[in-house]
Formats: C-alpha cells, structure tokens, sequence
C-alpha cells in the first residue's frame, strides 16, 4: 500500500497592516460623503422675515408700466434655440436668443432703451437716503412658470441700472454699471406677479 506523502509548506505570514489601513481610508471616506450629502439634500431653507416689505398704496400723481417675460434660457425639447421674450406696454416683443453677443442680451437691452425715455419723462422725487432722484413711477414685473429667476433677477438689476447690459470694452456684457450716481436712472419701485405658462 502506497503511503501519502505530505508536501512540505513554509510557514506564510501575511502581513495585515495595508488591509486594515485600507478600510480606515474607506471608512472615513464613506463618514465624510454622507455629511456632505446630507448637507446638499437638506431642503429645509431659511428664509429671512421680510421685515422690510410693506404694503404700500401707489399714489395717484404716480406712473405705471408692466414689463412681462416669458420664456427660458434652457435647452428647449425639440431641440430649438434657448430664448425669452420681454414685452414693455404698446411696444413690440423683444427677444433675446441663445448664450453669447448682442442676441442674447437684446432684451435687455431695448428695455433699457425705453425706460431710459419713461425715467426721462416722469415726475421725479428725491430718495431721503440715497439723494438720487427717482421716477414716480411704479414697475409691475410679470413673469410666467417657464421662466428662471434669474432671468427676473437681471431684469431688477436693468432695471435698477446697477448693471450695464451692452458690452464693455472687453466685449463682456452684464458687469456692474460705472455710472456716478448722479447720472442713473433707477427705478427701485417694484410688484411683481406671475402666471401660468401661455396666458
């Protein structure tokens, strides 16, 4: 009868320090992601009292304009160029179409046009505060589903004439006006209202 023989094996030692290292690394990588994460999806957003906001009535010697936007800058489904639309009383649309050059800000910057005229016709009085004289005029800024708040957010700064939207010597446009205050035309009386998509 044949015997067995058993192979002779050297002793291995492993040697586990890379391993446990390994899974300390893992460990406080997957302790910092979940805050972050937690952090980024909390929807609970503080939003500040409006101590400020008033109900004020307009006083009848006072102007009145309505600014609309609709639109989007975004992609459009069927595959069309991004673009919205601003319409300011009795004159025609003005549209601002695609990311780059004067289409893209023409919008603002034919609205800019106007209220220019309407600042310059208007009764003006003198702000307590600030000493800048500003219309008598009340801006009503409409706004439907489709369009970004920050796209109303940059039709306020027009509007305010904090930002200058034709382009500057570098060809940039939307950059904080350089105006002295003397020579602005601000309109800071604001309402703003919504409505659905296609009214």
């Amino acid at each position: 009868m044949a015997r067995k023989r058993k192979l002779a094996q050297a002793d291995i030692d492993m040697d586990l320090t890379p391993m446990i290292d390994v899974i300390f690394l893992l460990i406080i990588f997957f302790i910092l992601a979940g805050r972050i994460t937690s952090e980024i999806s909390n929807t609970n957003i503080t939003v500040p009292p409006t101590k400020t906001a008033e109900k004020w009535e307009k006083p009848d010697d006072w102007g009145h304009i309505k600014i609309e936007v609709w639109g989007t800058t975004q992609d459009h489904v069927g595959g069309g160029e991004p673009g919205f639309t601003i319409k300011m009383g009795l004159n025609p649309e003005w549209h601002s179409t695609g990311s780059h050059g004067d289409a893209a800000f023409n919008g603002y910057q034919k609205m800019r046009g106007e209220l220019n005229e309407v600042f310059d016709r208007a009764d003006k009085y003198t702000d307590p505060v600030s000493g800048i004289k500003l219309p008598k005029v009340v801006v009503e800024l409409r706004s439907d589903g489709d369009t970004e708040y920050r796209v109303v957010q940059e039709i306020q700064q027009v509007a305010t004439d904090t930002v200058n939207p034709y382009a500057d010597k570098q060809g940039q446009y939307m950059k904080p006006s350089t105006k002295p205050p003397a020579q602005m035309r601000p309109f800071v009386n604001f309402q703003f209202t919504t409505r659905k998509p296609g009214d």
